[in-house]
């Protein structure tokens, strides 16, 4: 039962991580696309980090 538990509950933490994560990962490069600037590269490296840091905490409290 407890095996069962903790496979369930890594599987949504991987799951809601990965379902959200690919919205934050397509938005900033489709901008990076729209907007050749190197500023915003150097920008957006950092804000991906910590939005896909942010996520994964989320996914956790969410799945626990």
């Amino acid at each position: 039962m407890d095996l069962y538990f903790y496979i369930n509950m890594y599987r949504n933490i991987i799951a809601t991580f990965f379902q959200n994560g690919i919205w934050v990962i397509g938005f900033f490069y489709l901008l990076i696309k729209t907007f050749e600037n190197d500023r915003l590269k150097h920008f957006s490296k950092y804000a991906i980090g910590i939005i896909l840091a942010i996520l994964l905490i989320y996914s956790v409290i969410v799945s626990i």
